[in-house]
């Protein structure tokens, strides 16, 4: 990998007011002071940057980049940036630096990184498709349609709902009080948390104005997760058969703000974590078992970084001897569910999360099951982990969505994935709820004898870096050394054996609709 400093060669153009400049080498904290020598630009012109030749951008790149994407945006300069790596333009989709781009930069974006991806070199990173998905959607639009009416307002949305949609959802304030507005979802690939925590404003303001709101064309990922944060009785009448009748086990009410507030907590916070001297406690819940071994390099790559010894804790799987409760433990990176719970009940700060990485489940059947169809289930029994986890509360939604008929089946929690893969295979249950990841990193003999019958596209949920409240700076400390990880090359290796592109930030959108469902849907702790 090039791991130069940073240039910029300007290319020939015919005219002043259209500027061109090859970019070679790594953006980040060196590239500083190469990027202020495009800050002389003049005013209304267009820029293009080639990134055809820039290997890696870090976060302080990233910062450096936005600084000057504001300054030509409040200059008005147009700007083009063409020829960005698969993890470039991830990095640009999930910071939000694709607002500054011209609007056919998103598909071109995602073509140039679908190419790349192609050319370049592996580096044990597990792609999915969620990743792939993410790479080629497109930004929201919103298009009104005409109608006879001012009150009856009509508008067709086209791309992705996501963290980059907010400025397009704030035109939608507008809307008069009193009037009926229908949303047209046919051309909606997907939403994500931040979408939804961004829908979920924009339904609460139009009710508190006397809106009315209608959705139609829902694909049925967007179906299910509208299902799942209540948000199905905004759907169109001829959609919501479904969730006309509450689910007991499910449930189906409305999140409010009082939801997502943390719950007492009954003990001082952190009683239980014991210092051990200078000695930190890392608690790591894998993705899957083929990061068993990253995490160990990840530990001794953060002592070295934090200059402190770090006791770690690894489970997966299997793996289920604990010499320690979670919640007593200074630093963990555990699943969603759990993570909102330390943070809910515990008191635990959100710290970092994979990129682009979110946890899905796959629904699996015997491979010798002659049942072909889902309704042949019926009455069965479904085998997963645990109850108090994302991968139940998605898989049982998107049964449930498929077939009605299958709302009343058996339901068995075995502990942990090894366990409740071993009941199917020994015909003790007919469905397997399992994260997407660790059905992935099975053997090929095992996923022989397994045939998935569904796999959900949610890019909802994920797991997360936390810090136990009474060590807060260490999380700050933890924090700026994860998200300099890409900086140096022995942070690479690591993260290329973890298989995670790098770190980042959890919204507190996020953080509130995870939140939402865990109050909603987690059993009582």
């Amino acid at each position: 990998m090039n791991q130069s400093k940073l240039k910029i060669q300007p290319q020939p153009s015919p005219e002043k007011l259209a500027q061109q400049f090859f970019l070679i080498g790594t953006v980040d904290v060196e590239a500083v002071d190469t990027l202020k020598t495009l800050y002389i630009l003049p005013p209304n012109c267009s820029v293009e940057l080639d990134f055809s030749q820039v290997d890696r951008v870090n976060s302080m790149g990233l910062a450096q980049l936005l600084k000057l994407f504001e300054l030509w945006q409040n200059r008005s300069n147009q700007i083009r940036i063409t020829h960005v790596n698969r993890m470039i333009g991830i990095l640009f989709k999930m910071t939000g630096l694709t607002r500054f781009l011209v609007e056919e930069l998103a598909h071109e974006a995602a073509s140039s990184s679908i190419q790349t991806a192609s050319a370049a070199p592996v580096q044990a990173i597990h792609s999915s498709p969620v990743i792939a998905n993410t790479a080629v959607s497109e930004s929201l639009e919103i298009r009104p349609q005409p109608s006879g009416s001012s009150l009856n307002q009509q508008f067709f949305l086209n791309g992705m709902i996501d963290v980059n949609a907010v400025h397009a959802l704030e035109t939608l304030y507008v809307v008069p009080a009193n009037s009926s507005v229908t949303l047209d979802f046919t051309q909606v690939q997907r939403v994500n948390s931040m979408g939804l925590a961004q829908l979920l404003k924009l339904f609460q303001h139009w009710q508190e104005c006397h809106i009315s709101v209608r959705v139609t064309n829902t694909n049925r990922m967007i179906g299910v997760l509208f299902k799942m944060t209540g948000l199905t009785r905004f759907l169109s009448d001829e959609q919501t058969p479904a969730d006309s009748k509450p689910n007991a086990a499910v449930g189906n009410t409305t999140p409010t703000a009082a939801s997502l507030a943390p719950k007492a907590v009954n003990k001082p916070i952190s009683a239980g974590i014991q210092n051990n001297g200078d000695k930190l406690s890392l608690w790591v819940s894998a993705q899957s078992s083929q990061q068993m071994n990253g995490w160990y390099f990840f530990n001794t790559y953060l002592q070295r970084h934090l200059g402190r010894e770090v006791h770690l804790e690894l489970s997966h799987g299997a793996m289920i001897e604990r010499r320690k409760k979670i919640e007593e433990t200074n630093i963990v990176f555990t699943k969603p569910f759990e993570a909102t719970h330390l943070m809910l009940e515990h008191g635990y700060k959100p710290l970092l999360r994979p990129i682009d990485q979110t946890d899905e489940v796959t629904l699996l059947v015997r491979n010798d099951d002659s049942r072909l169809d889902l309704k042949e289930f019926k009455g069965g029994k479904i085998v997963t982990a645990a109850q108090d986890n994302f991968v139940y509360l998605l898989g049982r939604f998107l049964l449930e969505e498929s077939e009605s008929s299958l709302a009343d089946m058996e339901y068995v929690f075995s502990g942990h994935d090894i366990k409740a893969l071993q009941m199917l295979l020994k015909g003790s249950a007919d469905i397997l709820f399992m994260l997407s990841d660790t059905y992935k990193g099975l053997s090929s003999l095992t996923r022989k004898m397994l045939r998935e019958i569904d796999q959900s596209e949610t890019a909802f949920a994920f797991h997360m870096f936390c810090v136990a409240p009474d060590y807060a700076e260490i999380g700050d400390v933890l924090a700026e050394v994860l998200l300099d990880m890409n900086q140096d090359s022995q942070g690479r290796q690591v993260l290329a054996d973890l298989g995670v592109p790098g770190w980042i930030k959890p919204t507190q959108d996020e953080c509130e609709m995870l939140a939402m469902l865990f109050n909603r849907y987690a059993p009582t702790h």
